[in-house]
């Protein structure tokens, strides 16, 4: 898919995640208008094997109308262990760490993408 059968919003939101994280957003569109996003080089802290990862999540097509859920981080893994919220998988062929982290009351008038992101990161440095 291009980025022209991309809805407006969606198109607004990475724009907004390639602002906030310059030369770190990578894109990969999906069949259907949604994509799958990739940012390097995150700050994790260090209570995982590796202070720095990339997390990846999926945009649907029917954003802004729906959550971004779940979101995975590749590079590093909890250093305790899985804690609640964090458990191993495959993701897209790659070991990672998902993060069941759902926002219960996504608001599409007032919720971004960039929004929903710092705060999975800001929850991230914490475990």
């Amino acid at each position: 898919m291009s980025s022209a059968v991309r809805s407006a919003e969606l198109t607004h939101a990475l724009g907004e995640l390639e602002r906030a994280f310059p030369g770190q957003v990578d894109v990969v569109s999906e069949d259907g208008g949604g994509v799958v996003v990739r940012i390097t080089g995150i700050a994790l802290g260090a209570r995982w094997s590796n202070p720095i990862g990339d997390l990846w999540f999926q945009i649907p097509y029917h954003y802004p109308d729906s959550a971004i859920y779940p979101y995975h981080v590749t590079g590093s893994v909890p250093a305790a262990g899985n804690c609640p919220g964090l458990q191993a998988v495959q993701w897209r062929n790659i070991p990672a760490t998902q993060v069941s982290l759902r926002h219960n009351r996504w608001n599409p008038n007032l919720d971004t993408a960039l929004g929903s992101v710092r705060q999975t990161i800001t929850w991230l440095q914490t475990r």
